[in-house]
């Protein structure tokens, strides 16, 4: 489908009416950027479908917004993904700095629950992620020395270790 007969369609098309705008493994970019345009301006909400050989691509069409909502929608990024501004990178550097802490001082390494409670994290599974994160960048090494021990992190720039202790 192309980006004119797309908008063409979501002008005529009536609240719960959609549309294929495109099949396969994924939409082209001239007609994705015109769906998300359309979703961005509330007129419609995209969704996919697997069939054999990739997915098809549908857009349904919104009631139209009352003005409270446009004035809402006005205040948004539009749809786009847009950068934190302290950047994703500020929790994996606070879980860094109490890994440190805890080698320098000679303690036990916490717990992924300990170190989501102390760096402001949702739960141990983001913790988990910030410590998978550090491990790939090489800016810990993981020991993990049993199930019933805690992991032993060493930080690569100092090349100091956390205590092994039992949990």
């Amino acid at each position: 489908m192309k980006p004119e007969q797309l908008h063409s369609w979501a002008t005529r098309a009536r609240p719960g009416d959609d549309v294929v705008y495109a099949t396969g493994a994924r939409p082209g970019d001239v007609i994705s950027a015109a769906v998300r345009a359309l979703h961005a301006s509330g007129m419609v909400t995209m969704t996919s479908k697997r069939i054999p050989g990739g997915f098809r691509f549908i857009a349904q069409r919104l009631p139209d917004p009352r003005p409270s909502q446009r004035r809402a929608r006005k205040a948004e990024n539009g749809g786009h993904f847009t950068r934190r501004s302290d950047g994703a990178k500020r929790s994996t550097r606070i879980v860094l700095r109490l890994l440190k802490r805890a080698a320098a001082r000679g303690e036990p390494c916490p717990t992924n629950a300990e170190l989501a409670r102390a760096a402001g994290l949702k739960d141990a599974l983001a913790a988990s992620y910030r410590i998978r994160r550090l491990v790939k960048g090489g800016l810990i090494q993981v020991e993990e020395p049993g199930p019933t021990e805690r992991r032993v992190v060493t930080i690569a720039a100092t090349g100091q270790r956390t205590r092994r202790a039992m949990l």
